[in-house]
């Protein structure tokens, strides 16, 4: 499950602020957890200003961030993991073009599944409480997912 923070809702013009991710299954739970807040690469906010000051001041470098989630992610992709996250439409073409933009290529390949969807599908809801902190964020909709659905 992946989970992104940004100072607003266009990639290229806003800064991708915050990225999470939890990994796990039905059987093990959550098993791993990553979470970086990166320096924004714009000055336009438009949400997220709590987090937008914190990555201001404590953030790293983008590409120094998408290199750490590529080596984190590698053993989850070679294991075939699903890139899941809620929805996908926004947080996965946030991490394609960070990847693309930084790493110069994209490692997470070109599909992901939007949890929302899955539960819509099923006549259900995903409805959870957020705090907005992209690794908690991450871990939260992830356990959400196993437990209910996924």
């Amino acid at each position: 499950m992946v989970d992104v923070e940004t100072s607003g809702s266009v990639y290229g013009r806003h800064a991708l602020l915050e990225l999470g991710a939890a990994v796990g299954s039905r059987a093990t739970g959550v098993i791993d957890r990553f979470a970086v807040l990166l320096t924004p690469t714009s000055d336009e906010v438009v949400t997220s200003r709590e987090t937008y000051a914190r990555a201001k001041e404590r953030g790293i470098a983008p590409a120094e961030a998408m290199r750490r989630f590529a080596a984190w992610t590698a053993p989850y992709r070679a294991r075939k993991a699903s890139f899941v996250a809620r929805p996908a439409a926004f947080d996965w073409p946030w991490i394609v073009y960070s990847a693309w933009t930084h790493l110069g290529e994209n490692p997470f390949g070109f599909k992901a599944e939007c949890a929302s969807s899955w539960f819509r599908a099923r006549d259900s809801k995903f409805s959870v409480d957020l705090p907005h902190v992209a690794g908690e964020d991450a871990e939260i909709q992830l356990r959400y997912f196993l437990e209910r659905g996924g």
